[in-house]
């Protein structure tokens, strides 16, 4: 009779075969497989470290419990329907912060004083984002003891212009450092991944008036993207490609701003004139097949809600033809799945991705 063979020690594994394999996991599985024995939580945790986990990830939910205390949160995999994973994350206390963008599995995140950070849940790694003192339309104000007490927001456009009333008092809003995060940032946007060790640019819409300044990695304050002209643009909505972010305005016109690397100098150009009516809210979108879409989201407040629920009720989806200045309707978009919200937009081609539904 022959020997029944050993089970094989799958710790023996060489570690440069073992990452090939982790590096090609969806990231749930990249976490579970740490659990398996000391090499493969130091192969895992290698591969986070250095930035070379890069495999394209089917979208996590991530939330804060009480359960999961104030310092981790929880991701929920689309890919992986049962199981969450609750990750420790370096203080502050990501329960205590407001995400305003993610880009690249990066958080943009505004803490307790309002300052922002970016954060990588699934490395734990943060870096800090210039003061908010530095954005040119931000006034601190101290106490006689020098302690900050509040921000002032001052009110003015690249026109020079405040939309607000004539009474100078108009012209300035005050807020604790606490809250004032939730009256000047509306999203963030970076360019590429931070892990990668390159050059990163983040893109800030921020109030008043919904404009636009920007960070690029290093520096030590955020420079406004003066537009100069009389009209204020009112962004809402930004994306990157190819060097080159597009800024969409609340009425559907498209700027392309070019960051130029190695300084805070910058260009930029209208590359689509307004499309539309402030209905609802816009997102803008690149698909797969380069088209660039504008995403219309309208929604209502449901009467009587103790917490103001808001619900949406249309969605409607357009195609930007630069050519003609104007939009195509969308009635179907195909293998694709949108995502829009508070995150970056994105256009996800369900054959890469096929937890995800079509159109």
């Amino acid at each position: 009779s022959m020997d029944t063979p050993a089970a094989a020690d799958w710790s023996e594994l060489p570690a440069d075969v073992l990452g090939l394999v982790l590096l090609e996991l969806e990231f749930p599985d990249l976490f579970r497989s740490a659990a398996v024995c000391k090499l493969w939580r130091a192969t895992a945790r290698d591969i986070r470290r250095l930035g070379l986990y890069s495999r394209a990830q089917t979208p996590c939910l991530l939330y804060t419990t009480a359960a999961a205390g104030p310092r981790a949160a929880v991701l929920y995999s689309l890919a992986d329907k049962t199981t969450s994973y609750t990750v420790p994350l370096p203080d502050p206390p990501i329960a205590e912060r407001h995400i305003v963008g993610s880009s690249h599995g990066w958080l943009v995140t505004a803490d307790h004083r309002s300052e922002l950070h970016l954060l990588n849940p699934a490395t734990g790694e943060q870096l800090d984002l210039p003061p908010v003192a530095t954005i040119e339309h931000v006034r601190p104000l101290y106490d006689d003891a020098g302690n900050l007490n509040n921000y002032k927001l001052v009110y003015y456009d690249g026109g020079g212009n405040s939309h607000r009333s004539n009474d100078d008092d108009m012209h300035t809003v005050t807020h604790p450092p606490e809250t004032f995060r939730e009256f000047l940032y509306l999203k963030a946007v970076i360019s590429s991944d931070p892990s990668r060790g390159d050059d990163y640019t983040v893109m800030l819409i921020h109030h008043p008036y919904l404009q636009l300044s920007f960070a690029r990695s290093g520096d030590k304050k955020w420079t406004w993207i003066k537009m100069g002209n009389n009209e204020c643009e009112w962004f809402e909505d930004c994306i990157y490609h190819d060097g080159v972010f597009y800024a969409q305005t609340v009425h559907g016109a498209i700027h392309a701003i070019d960051v130029v690397s190695a300084s805070s100098s910058f260009t930029h150009r209208l590359i689509l004139k307004p499309t539309m009516g402030e209905l609802g809210t816009l997102y803008i979108v690149r698909t797969t097949e380069g088209d660039i879409l504008q995403v219309l989201r309208v929604t209502e407040e449901d009467e009587g809600s103790e917490h103001k629920d808001v619900r949406t009720t249309e969605i409607g989806v357009y195609k930007v033809d630069y050519k003609k200045q104007d939009l195509d309707d969308v009635d179907d978009i195909g293998n694709n799945a949108l995502f829009i919200g508070t995150s970056y937009s994105m256009c996800l081609p369900v054959k890469d991705y096929p937890h995800l539904m079509p159109n």
